[in-house]
Formats: structure tokens, sequence, C-alpha cells
């Protein structure tokens, strides 16, 4: 599909749908219930899995939360974590990017977001890392990373915090334990992973052009634009998670069935040259977040934290360029959702410490305020029994 394509499979909602339950190769039983495809592809209660009124309902309450996030705050805090992480291995002459950089840096920030325990933070973001490489074990990542959520849900539900699941049991919309639980699994995997990409995806640009690294470093051209170009180059997730068709038809040429599934390839579009050669290359036509009604609801929090992350880099870091192995032999995850290599080895000239640098980041910085606790028939629900798979059970009546 070009560029043309995907904005109307993902705009035309009356021909694609977004709701899982309509996947023929499920219904006719031929793909197994432990395949990793489900940990991405698989129905939630969430605003990315839902359609029309549903959605709606879903959308609001999220974007409504992520609106109350200081962005200024969340910089600063970014900003904190990512001069103790360049601080540890600074003198080291050599780093990697992903593993001790991205990774760890967004981790670390949307924790914060969504108030969960720092005990947990690694856990999480191997389970994540998991689900994204669609490796072998998604499904029981996906599985206990949902545990985790619940947990974390219902521990909000009686003492709420300055965080994004508090926020979202207190909306309006009044959604279930279990809807805020999908909604969040939805954040982290949309935001975080995303943002881990964005991040290593412009210093692969910087690195590999010596004339846009001269010009961020004597700030003739902004990280701002630098961070852009590079969701055009590559984006950060290749391919979103897919659109079932509604009813038998002809689509981009192609005989298309009711309930087969299409997966948009935001990576490829953006490189359609009936749409790339006309645009202005720092433009923000890309497709990297996704676009319409379903487009990434995180993308002002994800670019908070990316073009912070890379201003540190930029700002700290002498003369660096690639580590060991050249860009274009980098090694990626085997998976669809993955725009992030394993690895993006660095070498630079040794620094030090910045002055005055903190040991470490403050554990709980305050990024948003507490709401009061939410009172309604709804919010009793239930503090949801952990569910393996929201697919299977929504075929029983979730």
């Amino acid at each position: 599909m070009g560029y043309q394509e995907v904005l109307e499979l993902v705009w035309n909602e009356r021909a694609f749908s977004s709701d899982a339950r309509r996947w023929n190769t499920i219904v006719e039983g031929s793909l197994p219930e432990d395949s990793p495809l489900l940990a991405v592809l698989g129905w939630r209660p969430a605003l990315n899995r839902l359609d029309d009124q549903a959605h709606r309902r879903h959308r609001q309450a999220v974007t409504e939360t992520l609106n109350g996030i200081d962005l200024r705050r969340l910089r600063s805090a970014v900003r904190r974590q990512a001069e103790v992480l360049v601080d540890g291995w600074g003198m080291n002459r050599t780093a990697d990017i992903v593993t001790q950089y991205a990774r760890p840096l967004v981790s670390y920030a949307f924790r914060v977001l969504i108030g969960l325990p720092g005990a947990e933070e690694r856990r999480v973001a191997a389970l994540l890392g998991s689900i994204a490489g669609g490796s072998h074990d998604a499904a029981r990542a996906e599985a206990e990373l949902m545990r985790t959520l619940h947990r974390l849900v219902a521990e909000k539900r009686e003492v709420p915090g300055p965080d994004l699941t508090s926020w979202l049991l207190a909306h309006s919309a009044q959604l279930t334990g279990a809807e805020v639980a999908h909604n969040l699994a939805a954040i982290l995997f949309s935001g975080g992973e995303s943002t881990i990409g964005w991040i290593s995806g412009t210093m692969r640009l910087l690195m590999g052009d010596d004339r846009l690294n001269s010009a961020v470093a004597t700030g003739r051209m902004t990280v701002t634009d630098a961070a852009d170009r590079a969701l055009w180059d590559g984006s950060p997730v290749p391919n979103i998670s897919g659109r079932w068709a509604r009813n038998d038809l002809t689509f981009a040429g192609c005989r298309v069935r009711a309930g087969d599934l299409l997966i948009p390839c935001l990576a490829a579009a953006n490189t359609d040259l009936l749409i790339h050669d006309s645009q202005d290359i720092g433009s923000r036509a890309h497709l990297a977040w996704g676009t319409g009604s379903h487009g990434c609801p995180a993308k002002d929090a994800a670019r908070s934290i990316a073009e912070t992350a890379v201003d540190v880099l930029m700002r700290r870091l002498s003369l660096v360029r690639p580590g060991d192995c050249d860009t274009a032999a980098l090694r990626w995850q085997p998976s669809l959702w993955s725009g992030t290599p394993d690895q993006l080895p660095v070498a630079f000239a040794p620094i030090r410490p910045a002055p005055n640098a903190p040991a470490a980041a403050p554990a709980t910085p305050t990024l948003m305020g507490v709401p009061e606790k939410r009172q309604d028939a709804r919010a009793a629900d239930s503090s949801p029994t952990p569910q393996a798979w929201g697919w299977w059970n929504s075929m029983n009546g979730w």
C-alpha cells in the first residue's frame, strides 16, 4: 500500500474496523491460542481495539487524561534522568544508545506517568520488549503485563496518585478496572516502544549525516526538526496493528474478504515518492504516529521525552560516531511492530559528570495532580481477576 491507500484504510471506518473480533483467521480456527501475534492483534477493551461510540468513549478518557500531563515538568524529569544515565557511562568512551540510554530512560518516564512502583520498572520494560519483538513467549509476557496492570489499577482505586492510572479511574467516562488496565497497556506499547525507536532513529540519522549533525550542533537546525526528519526516514513502529474488512470488497487492486486483516505499513507509506518528494522533509505529514481517530494519543508526551533525550546526547557527547559496527549492519528485531535495533553502539570523546549533577534522578517526580477518588456504581465493578488473553475471554462474553 502507498501513502494514499494507508490513509484510506485508516480513515474509512465504514469499510474497515479496528475490532479484532471480526478476524476470520480466529473465527476459522487457524491461529493457535498462544500465537505471539495475539499479544498485539488480539482484542482488548481499549481505545485501539474498539469502533464507533465505544471507541469515542475510551478515546476521550485517554486523550483528556494525557492532556493533564505537565509537559514542562516531564521534560525536566526526563532531562535529569538522562543526565544521570550519561554520567554513568560517559567516561567509558563507548555506550549503547538503545540498551543503556533510550530503553531505560523511556521506561523510567512511562513508569512515573502511570504510577508504577520503581521496583517494577525493569520487569515491565522486559515484558514490553518481548511483546514488541514478537518473541515466542509474547503470550506469556502479555499475560504477566496485564496481571501487573490489574494490580496497579486496584491499588490506585484505593489510593489515587499523581498519575495516568488514577486519572483514568476518575474520568467521567467511568471506565471499568479492566478497561483502565487495557488502555494503560495500549499507552505503554504505542507510546513507550515507539519513543525508544524515535530516539535511536534520530541518533542514527544524525550520526549518518555529518551535515545534519553539524547543523544541530551549531543551532542551524533544531532537535525538533531532526526528530521529524527521522520519522520520515524510519518509523519507530513500522506497521500499525491492523484493520479488519467489514465486508467483501476490492482495495488497492486486491480482493479482500470480510474479516481479512490488513496491516498498514507506515514506514513504506512514508517513502511513497508521490507524497515524499512533494513534502518539506521536516514537515509532519508523515504517518509515523498513525492518523485519524486511531492515531497515537501519546505523541505529545513521546515528543517531549524523545526530543529531550536527543538534546542531552547532542549537548553532552562530542565527536559522537557509530561504535564497533556500521549503522547499516545493525541487527533488528524480527518483528512487524518494532523499528528499534537490538543495539546502537556509539563512540565518543570521554566526558566528565555534569557539574552539580545529582547521583540519581528523583524517584517520583510529580508530573500531574492527584484526582479525587471516584464514587459511582461502576467504580466498584471489580478489581478484576487477571485475564490471560483478552481475545479468548471476549469470545465468551468479556
